[in-house]
């Protein structure tokens, strides 16, 4: 597999079962050093190296949409504002649900997310029917509310068919 920055592009003798295989499980050589871009300041290696790790927690190989073979550019768009949380300062404050929280609770909050979070947060925002004014920020709130909601998320959706 091969992992560009906007989209992975999947040759067509690639199976299905060579895609899948492996989603549940952290594939450590998924994501390489090559495939971040290097930078010349230290706050933006962090913060690419910070993508890196996130790309690996939330097993960002996963999501590739079979059909259209590549990844949709809004999945790595989640992950760059996950990482962008864990670089920032730990005694900051952030405006979570509309109130502020501590980055460090932020962080502790979003080293939980996993692929069925940013699955569920993609998902709730493709279904948005009203425009988003603050794009970042609904995203921002809706991963840290993912991993408190997912599961009562799921049992409503059976409850309700």
């Amino acid at each position: 597999m091969i992992l560009h920055l906007r989209h992975m592009d999947v040759s067509s003798s690639t199976s299905t079962k060579e895609l899948l295989d492996g989603c549940s499980v952290k594939k450590p050589g998924a994501v390489t050093k090559s495939s971040v871009p290097k930078r010349k300041t230290t706050d933006e290696v962090s913060i690419f190296k910070a993508l890196e790790q996130v790309m690996l927690q939330v097993e960002y190989h996963c999501f590739v949409d079979l059909g259209l073979n590549r990844i949709d550019p809004f999945y790595k768009e989640i992950c760059l504002i996950i990482a962008e949380i864990l670089v920032l300062d730990k005694d900051s404050v952030i405006k979570i649900n509309g109130s502020f929280v501590s980055i460090g609770l932020v962080q502790e909050v979003y080293l939980k997310i996993r692929n069925d979070h940013v699955r569920l947060v993609f998902n709730n925002f493709n279904n948005v029917t009203q425009r988003i004014f603050n794009k970042k920020g609904f995203l921002r709130t809706a991963l840290y509310n993912a991993v408190f909601e997912i599961e009562s998320h799921y049992l409503n959706d059976m409850i309700c068919d």
